[in-house]
């Protein structure tokens, strides 16, 4: 009888799928993305948030981003001046469909979720319209990586081109049903010289104006919408622009160190994660009182898999206190019927 219930546990764990949440980022090439993932491993590996929660990168990823990591530290050990060359402090730009994956459960159990943030470059907004929108249908929020000193140098005048925000935008609004009722992130990348000269919210304003149609439409669809902007290296900030010599965009961004002692020391990179998490535990709130939804076309059977894990959501909830709001340039722009960070 033991071998039996034995050999039925083994059974049950190996057809019971662990629960993905999942993730769409968006954004333009050499904006920043990898450099923010690697800098999530650095702040999540332990704990989250004062929770009985860890939060790591999966075994297949875990490697990949300790070595993206240890690049971007390298940056570090350069002559603290200005950049010789025109760079963005990130990682070397992709043009391939990008897959993080993390993991997060109880300290000292098995996993509860994966989480799956899936990096889709610009080009795949055209090149692979149906597979950005599938996986944004299945995702509870979408990522709009913003690379900060195009949108706010020089009056904007190179943001569109940069940051492709009409293409971004009109994806979006022409693919209503895969969006509706989701979190829409604004997330400023590469902030560190507007938080330096107290011009943060300036930032935010700039998002808003930017991103202004996308944001109304958003108001008539049921979807929230955050703008949280990051310090992706902590120790450089943006200096000017520089022709482009080698094609492209026509002009690059040229950074530099804040200081002499100028050290990576990313900052609020983890955020994104704070409202990720937040929202699923508000979509499961939300779920219970509207169990027929558009939601249940969803591929995830998240919803279902944790419908008796109360106390997984619980952890969840208590990271709510740790979520940056009105301050640093965060800010709820929109809310809707789900989002709820009390």
């Amino acid at each position: 009888m033991d071998i039996l219930n034995k050999l039925k546990d083994t059974i049950s764990e190996k057809v019971v799928a662990v629960p993905v949440i999942k993730a769409t980022m968006m954004g333009p090439r050499a904006v920043g993305k990898t450099s923010v993932m690697a800098s999530i491993f650095s702040e999540t590996r332990d704990s989250v948030a004062g929770s009985r929660l860890y939060f790591r990168p999966a075994e297949e990823c875990a490697a990949e981003l300790q070595g993206k990591r240890l690049k971007l530290m390298q940056i570090f050990g350069q002559k603290k001046d200005l950049c010789d060359e025109p760079q963005t402090g990130a990682i070397a730009a992709s043009n391939v469909e990008t897959t993080f994956n993390f993991e997060m459960g109880f300290v000292g159990r098995k996993k509860t979720v994966d989480i799956e943030i899936k990096d889709f470059p610009g080009e795949f907004l055209t090149s692979h319209p149906s597979k950005v929108s599938e996986f944004i249908a299945e995702s509870h929020i979408v990522i709009i990586a913003i690379d900060t000193p195009y949108l706010m140098e020089e009056d904007g005048l190179y943001n569109e081109e940069k940051n492709n925000v009409k293409q971004v935008s009109n994806f979006l609004t022409h693919h209503a049903e895969s969006v509706r009722d989701k979190l829409i992130l604004f997330v400023p990348l590469k902030s560190e010289r507007y938080f330096h000269d107290n011009r943060i919210d300036e930032v935010k304003l700039a998002v808003e104006q930017a991103y202004a149609g996308l944001i109304d439409f958003c108001k008539t669809s049921n979807i929230a919408c955050v703008v949280a902007p990051i310090q992706t290296l902590g120790g450089v900030e943006f200096d000017s622009f520089v022709e482009n010599q080698r094609g492209g965009i026509s002009k690059l961004s040229k950074f530099r160190f804040c200081s002499n002692e100028s050290k990576y020391l990313p900052l609020f990179c983890v955020q994104p994660m704070y409202y990720l998490l937040t929202y699923v535990a508000n979509f499961y709130a939300w779920n219970l009182a509207h169990p027929k939804n558009i939601w249940e076309r969803m591929k995830s059977s998240l919803v279902s898999a944790l419908k008796n894990n109360d106390e997984f959501f619980f952890e969840i909830k208590k990271m709510s206190k740790d979520i940056m709001v009105d301050k640093m340039g965060y800010s709820v722009i929109v809310t809707n019927t789900i989002l709820n960070l009390k």
